[in-house]
């Protein structure tokens, strides 16, 4: 960004970290894709291990992976942004 003070976090997550580039905007499409499995699985899934057709073992392995991508894949910008803040990186480059 060509900034001269700090964006905020909403502006500089939806300027340069998402829709900056072909990479970011695949993270866009990856972040939704791991909310969309967040919401629509644990139904089917969960009927699965109640009707006693699956072990616990995959469910653990599904809540895993699907939650822990989730929360990788959303917190990873604000990391990212507040270490940015903390080395001043939009501040003057004296």
């Amino acid at each position: 960004m060509k900034h001269k003070t700090t964006p905020t976090y909403l502006q500089w997550v939806i300027g340069d970290h998402y829709f900056k580039d072909k990479q970011g905007v695949i993270k866009f499409i990856g972040t939704l894709l791991f909310i969309f499995m967040g919401v629509a699985t644990p139904g089917p899934v969960l009927e699965e291990y109640y009707g006693g057709w699956m072990p616990i073992w995959p469910v653990i392995g599904w809540a895993i992976s699907v939650y822990g991508g989730l929360a990788a894949i959303l917190i990873q910008p604000y990391l990212i942004y507040k270490r940015l803040k903390r080395i001043n990186w939009w501040g003057d480059k004296k």
